[in-house]
C-alpha cells in the first residue's frame, strides 16, 4: 500500500469514526491510527489531503490591476485562495522578472474549475479589451490608449462579478484552505501592482464600457464538472 492509498483508507476510517454505531466507530479509529503512524502521517496531513492546487501561466511579466481583481473575484466564489509567483530570469548578463502565474488553492475540483474559469474569463476579457483600445482616437498617445484599456478591464471584471457569483457559489471548504495556507505558505509577501491609468487621460466612460461589456459574458455549466465553464 502506497501512501495515497493509505491517505484514502485512512479518509473513509475517519469516516467511519463518526458512526452511531461505537464498536464500529471505535475499530475504525484504531485502522486509521494505525496506518497513520505506518505511514508517518499526521492528522493535518490527512487532512490536507484533499487540498488541491492547480496553476494558471501568463503572458505577462507585470500584475496589473484588473487582473489582480479578476483573480481575486474567481477565487472567492469557488471557495479557494490564491497567490501569484514570478521566477527571475537572466537575459545578456542581466537579471529580468519572468512571467506571472497565478496559483488557485481549494478543496476537490474547486482548484482546477476556478483555474480553468479565470483563463477563459481573462482571454474575454483581454479581447474586449483590445477592441476597446483600437476604437480610440488615433490622436491618443499609445500610453494613453493603454490607460483607457486596462480602466476598461476593471469595468468589465466589475460587470462580470454577478455572472461569475451565481455560477459558482461559495464554497464550505474555506476554514481547511486557509488552514493548509498557514501551514505551507505562511511567509507569501505583498505585491505591488502595475497602475497604468494614474496621471493618464481616462474617463468615466471606458469603466461604463467596460462593465456593460463584461455583464454580456455568457458562463455556461458544463457536464460532469471537470471543467465547468464556458465563455462564448
Amino acid at each position: 500500500m502506497n501512501r495515497e492509498q493509505a491517505l484514502e483508507k485512512i479518509k473513509k476510517c475517519l469516516a467511519l469514526s463518526k458512526s452511531s454505531n461505537v464498536h464500529e466507530a471505535a475499530a475504525a479509529m484504531r485502522q486509521a491510527q494505525k496506518l497513520m503512524a505506518q505511514h508517518q502521517l499526521t492528522e493535518e496531513t490527512v487532512s490536507f489531503a484533499d487540498v488541491l492546487e492547480s496553476k494558471v501561466p501568463t503572458s505577462a511579466a507585470e500584475l496589473r490591476p484588473w487582473e489582480s481583481s479578476l483573480v481575486g473575484l474567481v477565487a472567492h466564489v469557488f471557495g479557494c485562495e490564491h497567490f501569484c509567483t514570478q521566477r527571475r530570469v537572466r537575459s545578456g548578463g542581466s537579471v529580468l522578472r519572468g512571467k506571472v502565474n497565478f496559483v488557485f488553492i481549494g478543496v476537490g475540483a474547486a482548484a482546477e474549475v476556478a483555474s480553468y474559469t479565470y483563463s477563459v474569463l481573462q482571454r474575454q476579457c483581454l479581447r474586449d479589451r483590445l477592441a476597446h483600445v483600437k476604437a480610440q482616437s488615433k490622436r491618443c498617445k499609445p500610453a494613453t490608449k493603454t490607460a483607457r484599456g486596462d480602466e476598461f478591464a476593471a469595468g468589465w471584471v466589475r460587470g462580470v462579478q454577478q455572472i461569475v457569483g451565481e455560477f459558482a457559489g461559495r464554497d464550505e471548504d474555506q476554514k481547511l484552505v486557509s488552514q493548509y495556507m498557514n501551514t505551507k505558505y505562511a511567509n507569501l509577501s505583498v505585491r505591488d501592482l502595475d497602475d497604468r491609468t494614474k496621471g493618464r487621460n481616462i474617463s468615466h466612460n471606458d469603466r461604463m464600457e467596460g462593465i456593460r461589456a463584461g455583464q454580456q459574458a455568457k458562463l455556461h455549466r458544463g457536464v460532469g464538472g471537470a471543467q465547468q465553464g464556458l465563455l462564448t
